[in-house]
């Protein structure tokens, strides 16, 4: 199998939950820092928060939003230009791999409030594929096709210096407060 193949094969399956996992930094700029956490604020029986401030139901709605439609749209138009050489998700892919994808980061987030780290502290790997196995995960449970283990590996590989260089521009523009 030809390695440019297989990361453009992967690259169109997990376009959706990149874009959802990306655009929630943006609900900062659209709602003018009036955000919701998803926590309610509330604290853990280990006294730290659940999630955060970082985690807001406006941050999710834009990434389930964008995720499902641009990620289904882009992959669409590639269809349209291409024809069917790849495998592409469906809308309903797109929008459970994205819902999955915000769950994923969630959960990540939930890990190291409990690891104690704050907002915005690294945590190499976690970061970068906490989405991503969330939305693989359940995309297979729902469209198992689309999914090879070729794919899934390349799909992992991929993402961490994807995330990194996608984060560091977000830094670079004043969209996060951390270029990781």
């Amino acid at each position: 199998m030809n390695i440019g193949w297989l990361v453009a094969q992967a690259l169109l399956i997990v376009w959706p939950p990149y874009v959802a996992n990306a655009t929630p930094v943006l609900a900062r700029r659209v709602f003018r820092g009036r955000l919701h956490p998803v926590d309610l604020n509330r604290v853990f029986i280990d006294g730290r928060r659940v999630l955060g401030d970082g985690k807001t139901y406006e941050g999710l709605a834009m990434g389930v939003v964008l995720g499902t439609l641009v990620g289904y749209l882009v992959d669409y138009v590639i269809y349209l230009m291409v024809g069917s050489v790849f495998k592409y998700p469906s809308i309903l892919d797109s929008l459970v791999m994205s819902i999955a994808a915000l769950l994923g980061d969630m959960l990540g987030a939930f890990i190291k409030r409990r690891l104690g780290l704050r907002r915005g502290e690294p945590a190499p790997l976690l970061d970068q594929l906490d989405f991503l196995l969330a939305s693989l995960l359940a995309l297979y449970i729902i469209n198992p096709s689309l999914l090879t283990v070729p794919i899934i590996v390349t799909a992992v590989l991929i993402t961490p210096p994807i995330h990194l260089a996608t984060n560091t521009g977000a830094y670079l523009l004043g969209l996060k407060n951390e270029p990781w």
